[in-house]
């Protein structure tokens, strides 16, 4: 591990999260960040870095769930990062099956019973999965287009 991802983590010994293996870790200063720059020629730059990165996948997973709309993330172009986040936002299922290993796979139902299926269910920024169904019950009831008063 180098110096600055031993700093990173306190001083430990283990990799705490994905950053601290990312190509980039060591290449951005104040002076030099292709990863934030409109030169084509710094973009590529960027992406060629990304390229031989081990982490990229869940570089552009954090830049999707967390809505970094600006700048190169997972060797992905600004453009496509604001995609994937709409898509993300729209709240459509995710192509891949939740992880075995996820606390939330066995799950087949909400807690109040409502089957999770590509109709029915949508993911949070953070990943969790959720209930449309619950989440309409929840919506409050509007007025309607007259003021909503009972009150003649």
């Amino acid at each position: 591990m180098s110096g600055v991802a031993a700093r990173r983590s306190g001083g430990m010994t283990g990799i705490r999260c994905w950053r601290d293996q990312a190509a980039c870790l060591e290449v951005v200063s104040a002076d030099y960040d292709p990863f934030f720059s409109d030169a084509k020629d710094l973009q590529a730059e960027a992406i060629a870095i990304c390229a031989t990165c081990l982490v990229r996948d869940d570089c552009l997973t954090f830049a999707v769930r967390t809505g970094q709309q600006y700048g190169i993330w997972g060797g992905q172009l600004q453009p496509m990062v604001r995609r994937l986040i709409a898509l993300d936002r729209a709240g459509r299922p995710h192509s891949r099956r939740v992880p075995a290993g996820h606390p939330q796979a066995s799950r087949t139902h909400c807690k109040r019973g409502h089957l999770f299926d590509a109709a029915n269910t949508y993911y949070t920024p953070d990943g969790h999965r959720r209930c449309r169904t619950c989440l309409r019950e929840a919506q409050p009831i509007r007025a309607s287009k007259g003021g909503g008063s009972d009150v003649a």
